[in-house]
């Protein structure tokens, strides 16, 4: 009876094994067709999709025309180099914050540095990427700083003199104009620069 009872033991083991196989066996198999058909992405990376057939056009690049070509710097350009296998689609174009900061860091300098500098210093905040200025009126004259990019907080910087720009002696009305993707928005100083001799 011992012997019978062991070898039905062992046979019952054996059936176990083969059916926890076959299962293993079964999922390793589902497993390497969902992999190899892209399915799931547990074993390898996603590959991104490619576009094809279609063209996106970037800041600044020509868009093609129906034959192929398109227009750049006054030449004629193929499809193939007017659009290169760089260009992205374009993402969700930033709301243009209007701008802000110290326009100046002393609203009453002396054109000869006393009693007050005629050094200055002006920042203007917006939007990451756009074109910051500053410009200065008075009677119909225009003087500005020069436009620059914002850095990737938003900030723009001058360090200057008066004389960088042609100030002269009076009351200067200061304006801050930001500019992003065809969007312009203008900020005014509460304060005049009041420039004296």
């Amino acid at each position: 009876m011992g012997y019978k009872y062991s070898k039905y033991g062992k046979r019952a083991g054996l059936s176990k094994r083969m059916v926890a196989v076959t299962i293993l066996l079964v999922l390793v198999v589902v497993m390497a067709g969902l992999e190899l058909t892209g399915v799931t992405h547990i074993f390898h990376k996603q590959t991104p999709a490619v576009v094809s057939g279609g063209s996106f056009n970037t800041k600044g690049e020509p868009k093609t025309t129906k034959t192929g070509s398109a227009t750049q710097n006054g030449s004629s350009v193929s499809a193939s180099s007017a659009n290169g296998s760089n260009n992205k689609p374009a993402g969700p174009a930033l709301a243009l914050i209007t701008p802000s900061g110290d326009f100046v860091s002393n609203h009453h300098p002396n054109l000869s540095g006393s009693p007050a500098p005629n050094a200055l210093s002006s920042v203007c905040n917006s939007t990451p990427g756009a074109s910051c200025q500053i410009t200065f009126t008075m009677d119909g004259v225009v003087k500005s700083l020069p436009a620059r990019t914002a850095d990737s907080d938003g900030s723009v910087f001058w360090d200057w003199k008066l004389q960088d720009i042609g100030l002269t002696v009076g009351s200067w009305n200061i304006q801050a104009i930001a500019s992003l993707n065809g969007q312009t928005k203008t900020a005014s100083d509460s304060l005049d620069l009041v420039v004296s001799q």
